[in-house]
């Protein structure tokens, strides 16, 4: 026990002693600035751009003139009356909708065509096999069913035969939702 209190002391003044001698060392103090000089003159301005004095007076010698028979300027105007420049995107937009609108129109139209002129060569390539083949077409001629018409007793008998040829009760699959 003796030993410890000896370990705890020496750590205590070591850490006074380090405290003292470790402090950090006040920064050095700035010399005052230098007086000013009340004589000293300004450096000249810097010179101005070339034409800005002359662009602020916009003193032209002469009137510049309409030139007579010159193009409209490019570009054109929408519904509301608004000018639209050629490159803007609004415009090149809109000038590549109605290109592609006009486009499907053009496909339709010529889809629709041929398949007119398919249907007109078809009927006249049926005609034509029918007047050789000698088939005379009945108007009112009923198609064969497929299925004969079944009578309630032929029902019955069909029911009783299928639960009969069929698979037991007890082997059928049910459906795990299904209550029984």
């Amino acid at each position: 026990m003796d030993s410890s209190i000896w370990v705890i002391v020496l750590f205590a003044i070591m850490a006074i002693l380090s405290d003292k001698l470790g402090k950090k060392k006040s920064p050095k103090k700035m010399p005052p600035f230098p007086p000013r000089d009340v004589d000293r003159t300004l450096p000249p301005p810097m010179p101005e751009p070339w034409g800005k004095a002359e662009r602020g007076e916009k003193n032209v010698p002469f009137e510049i003139p309409d030139i007579k028979g010159a193009p409209l300027p490019q570009g054109m105007t929408d519904e509301g009356g608004i000018y639209r420049e050629p490159g803007t995107k609004m415009q090149d937009l809109l000038e590549a909708y109605r290109e592609e609108m006009a486009d499907k129109a053009r496909a339709a139209a010529y889809e629709a065509q041929r398949r007119a002129e398919e249907a007109a060569i078809r009927a006249e390539e049926e005609a034509a096999y029918a007047q050789q083949a000698g088939l005379a077409k009945k108007k009112n001629a009923r198609r064969a069913a497929i299925l004969p018409r079944f009578t309630p007793d032929q029902v019955q008998q069909a029911v009783v035969m299928a639960e009969i040829l069929g698979r037991p009760k007890a082997y059928r699959h049910h459906s795990p939702y299904r209550r029984r």
